[in-house]
């Protein structure tokens, strides 16, 4: 398919040259191709081999050599950047109320109860008496909710701190996106201010041209429209980059940005110049499953999802304990007769548990339940994202190696069909088509790198290696 398009687009002497270019790329080993673009995993420990991953959630990862290459904002700026964003901010707010409430059931809803009371009568022979009497009573709690509260009070605890770090890992994986995102938009009109300015140099071939007498006046135009489309399509990708990077400022403020710097059409930027298939993409250690197993093994959604299944759990216990209510134990003292009768006791006030109840502990097991179901689907939705997660670093790289071998073959072709313009053996319009060529086959490379890198830290994220919450 690449070779009859080539063949069918292009000037005649680069046909050849361009069809061995394609079937090359088409034919080249995987191996090969990553073998030519690849590093060497900087995060190897000393004397390990590949036959021996790294075990346990713990990764030595060499930031210093990967964080270049990864192209992320600083990480320490970063990281006070996302511990004061306002989901983060209420999450950890979530947190001190889970310890308030944790005391509060320890505590327990009983307090003690002051009665008082002064009563004045009279007796058949005309003789009047005042009374008076004291209480002080206070519900009583079992020992077995005692125990239920407290372990209530911890789940609760615990369920807090899982919600906070959920909300924080979900805060930097948006914040990845939203980063990579523009890193898409900033290479692509990178690549677009590049092609304008050789649409320039192709201009100013032609009107060379034409002043010689070897092209007709009609090539100086079309080499003019051609540098209009270019500057046109580089300022609506600037347009959309400043958008983004104006979100970026707003949803994280104090995010640095000035990796997201633009230089203007002709300024020296060395990412435009170098070629993508010379910028490598770091390689991780270890092979899918060993990181598959990291990222299940400490899952702030998975852990979240069981708190929760147990908190419910035991809460259905504590309403089962509530069917039989705690006892109110009281002592009383009262005057009576005008304090010719003195009276000193105590009593006891049991409750009797009716149908109210039995429904709150059917509700709370039907809620347990609830709970339990949840978890399970929690965890089939955490493992597909987590294969999902491992794979695409896999499938990203192979697409990305692909679309630079084609790159590398569009510009040599374009490049060629330059000069043979130049030298009047190709029309311009053949030589533009060509360009064109090596512009979409330039895009495609870009945005299958920024994929590939996204894809990566993703993966890093997810396994807590990047930015990973603090629960405490």
């Amino acid at each position: 398919m690449m070779s009859t398009s080539l063949t069918t687009r292009m000037p005649p002497f680069c046909q050849p040259f361009a069809a061995l270019m394609c079937a090359l790329v088409l034919t080249l080993p995987q191996e090969a191709l990553a073998q030519s673009t690849a590093v060497t995993a900087p995060a190897k420990l000393a004397g390990q081999t590949s036959a021996q991953p790294l075990q346990g959630a713990e990764v030595l990862l060499n930031w210093q050599q990967m964080w270049p290459i990864l192209a992320l904002p600083p990480q320490t700026a970063t990281r006070d950047v996302v511990a004061a964003l306002p989901q983060v901010l209420g999450a950890r707010a979530g947190m001190a109320l889970a310890q308030a409430r944790a005391q509060r059931l320890q505590a327990g809803v009983h307090e003690w109860s002051l009665k008082a009371g002064a009563q004045r009568r009279s007796d058949a022979l005309g003789e009047r008496y005042t009374d008076t009497d004291l209480g002080l009573e206070r519900g009583v709690r079992t020992p077995g909710k005692a125990r239920t509260d407290r372990s209530l009070g911890e789940l609760g605890v615990n369920a807090g701190q899982m919600a906070y770090a959920d909300v924080w890992h979900e805060a930097v994986r948006a914040l990845v996106q939203d980063w990579y995102e523009a890193q898409r938009a900033r290479a692509t009109a990178q690549v677009l201010a590049s092609q304008a300015s050789v649409a320039q140099t192709l201009l100013s071939v032609a009107q060379r041209r034409v002043k010689a007498g070897d092209a007709a006046r009609i090539d100086e135009m079309m080499a003019a429209a051609e540098v209009s489309r270019a500057l046109a399509a580089y300022q609506h990708a600037q347009g959309r980059l400043e958008v983004l990077v104006q979100a970026l400022r707003l949803r994280y403020p104090g995010l640095v940005l000035d990796a997201l710097a633009l230089p203007g059409i002709g300024a020296a930027n060395p990412a435009v110049d170098a070629n993508p298939g010379t910028q490598a993409l770091p390689v991780l250690p270890d092979d899918d499953a060993v990181w598959l197993a990291r990222i299940l093994a400490d899952n702030h959604e998975l852990e979240l999802a069981q708190a929760e299944a147990e908190l419910a759990r035991v809460q259905a216990q504590r309403v089962q304990l509530e069917t039989t209510p705690d006892p109110v134990l009281g002592v009383r003292a009262a005057r009576e007769r005008n304090g010719s009768e003195n009276v000193l006791g105590l009593y006891l006030t049991l409750p009797l548990s009716g149908a109210l109840r039995q429904a709150d502990a059917r509700a709370a097991l039907a809620q347990a339940d609830a709970a339990s179901q949840r978890l399970a689907l929690t965890r089939q939705r955490v493992e597909t994202a987590a294969r999902r997660a491992v794979m695409e670093v896999r499938q990203q790289r192979g697409v990305w190696e692909r679309q630079v071998a084609v790159q590398q073959a569009m510009a040599q072709v374009a490049e060629l069909s330059a000069r043979a313009y130049a030298l009047g053996e190709v029309s311009l319009s053949e030589s533009l088509q060509a360009r064109r060529l090596a512009l979409e086959a330039s895009l495609a490379a870009q945005a299958a790198r920024w994929d590939a890198l996204e894809a990566i830290s993703r993966l890093l994220v997810d396994a807590h290696q990047l930015w990973p919450a603090d629960e405490h």
